[in-house]
């Protein structure tokens, strides 16, 4: 487990590199959703709101990961993260 500090650092993060996950900087920003999908799938625990959250999140970041990157599934993460972020927020 992080800190909701580190997870939160991670959510944000996943944030820049899916809205770059398109241009040349692919490879950094795979690694990047790689370890906030991680980050977030090691943090899981009761069945509360930012569990749910990172739930979504693990989900929506492997469709791109092992996937084809579409519009709809970066729309899908983006709008996963932001949940994220706004849950962790909630917690600090």
């Amino acid at each position: 487990m992080v800190s909701f500090n580190e997870e939160l650092e991670a959510a944000k993060a996943a944030r820049a590199a899916v809205n770059a996950i398109l241009t040349t900087e692919r490879r950094q920003g795979l690694a990047t959703l790689k370890n906030a999908s991680r980050v977030a799938i090691l943090n899981l625990g009761s069945g509360d709101a930012v569990n749910e959250a990172r739930g979504r999140v693990g989900i929506a970041l492997s469709s791109i990961m092992y996937g084809l990157p579409t519009a709809e599934k970066i729309n899908k993460a983006k709008s996963a993260i932001d949940a994220w972020i706004k849950e962790l927020e909630r917690r600090l």
